[in-house]
Formats: C-alpha cells, sequence, structure tokens
C-alpha cells in the first residue's frame, strides 16, 4: 500500500505542477500581450508619460 500511496502523491504533485505552469504560462502571456500594447501606444503618441528628451529639449530652448 506504500507503493500505491507514493504513487498515487506524485502524481497529484505532476498534476499541481502541470496546473502551476499552466497558469505561469498564462500570465507571461498576458504581460507580454500588455507589453505590446504600451510599446504600440508609445509608437503611436498616444502615452501620458512625458518623454524625458522632449522635456530636457524644451528645457534646453527654454
Amino acid at each position: 500500500w506504500a507503493d500505491a500511496d507514493t504513487w498515487f502523491e506524485r502524481q497529484q504533485q505532476e498534476e499541481e505542477m502541470k496546473r502551476l505552469q499552466t497558469e505561469q504560462n498564462a500570465a507571461m502571456k498576458e504581460a507580454e500581450r500588455l507589453h505590446r500594447e504600451k510599446v504600440a501606444a508609445e509608437k503611436n503618441g498616444e502615452t501620458d508619460e512625458a518623454d524625458p528628451m522632449a522635456v530636457a529639449e524644451a528645457q534646453a530652448v527654454n
């Protein structure tokens, strides 16, 4: 019976690892998607953040 318990526990651990890996992959894909959207928005000039180079140039001109 000890072998059966060990086998069952190993199966449970493998399933848990697969579940965690699936969650991790989903989180990484979401992070990549958000990053791509941010880069695309910045490329299109739709960012709300001030461009540090533009701010420095404006200060240098004034």
